[in-house]
């Protein structure tokens, strides 16, 4: 058993009609099992209506399964009383900030969970200061969350998380309003977190180029998992990923190339220095 344990795990929506009658229903997640260690840092991809937020949002609750369970530490999702425990687990950061923010400023947004479970001025001030420097963003601390950026917001709401010391981390497209190299760095931060802390870590995306920061990677298609590897493994699906909408890193297509080439390189290359070093 892992620290999250995800089993025979159905979601269906109802669909209604015009009269606001239930005249179907749409199967999200259909029958997917998977389990995570501690510390591990994995990533779920899949285009746009695969599943895989719909998945994040089961892992702490917030969407309870039509069949089957999801076990974070041994307490399900389905039992109301542990889902304060749970909660307390796993930190969650929405792919929209506006979702998650609350407070008219960052200072007081990210100290809206602790203030919550009654922690003192001085451990608030402390955690707020530590979690702004490893984002970055302390020049924002006494911003308006109104006037910053909808990237600024995704790191303010991700600042929040981390005042709370979760062990579970799901981060559920993150870095889906930064720009590329914000959401490098954004993701080098979370990887040293993951290292250096053992924070698990469950990140959704659609940009293929973050599984090279896990350890493994879960592709999702209609709902079900149809890839659960490394990630220099999964690139080497190209047909299966194709079929799933997902298109390979340039560098990884450039690398493919140069070895039809015949030139002796893997074919699972991700960044420009890996590629140079096998053509030297």
């Amino acid at each position: 058993m892992g620290n999250i344990d995800v089993k025979n795990l159905i979601v269906e929506f109802d669909i209604f009609n015009a009269d606001n009658e239930v005249v179907s229903k749409k199967r999200v997640i259909d029958d997917i099992s998977f389990s995570v260690n501690e510390g591990d840092f994995v990533c779920i991809i899949g285009k746009n209506g695969s599943g895989k937020s719909t998945l994040a949002k089961c892992l702490n609750g917030l969407i309870i399964p039509t069949g089957g369970d999801v076990l974070i530490y041994g307490m399900n999702t389905k039992n109301e009383e542990q889902l304060i425990d749970i909660r307390k687990n796993i930190g969650m950061a929405f792919q929209n900030p506006d979702n998650q923010i609350v407070a008219s400023i960052v200072e007081e947004d990210v100290a809206f969970g602790m203030e919550n479970l009654g922690f003192s001025p001085e451990e608030m001030d402390k955690r707020i200061d530590e979690s702004l420097k490893i984002l970055g963003i302390q020049e924002l601390r006494f911003a308006q969350t109104s006037k910053i950026s909808g990237g600024q917001k995704q790191k303010v709401s991700l600042a929040g998380i981390l005042c709370m010391k979760s062990k579970i981390l799901v981060l559920d497209e993150p870095t889906s309003m930064i720009d590329k190299n914000g959401r490098l760095d954004l993701l080098n931060k979370v990887y040293e977190l993951n290292k250096k802390e053992k924070i698990t870590v469950i990140l959704i995306s659609h940009y293929i180029e973050e599984i090279s920061f896990a350890d493994r990677v879960i592709v999702m298609n209609q709902g079900k998992i149809i890839l659960d590897d490394t990630p220099k493994n999964v690139v080497l699906k190209d047909e299966l990923l194709n079929n799933a909408g997902i298109e390979l890193p340039y560098i990884t297509r450039m690398a493919k190339e140069l070895k039809s080439f015949g030139k002796k390189l893997n074919g699972n290359e991700f960044s420009v220095e890996e590629l140079c070093q096998f053509l030297k």
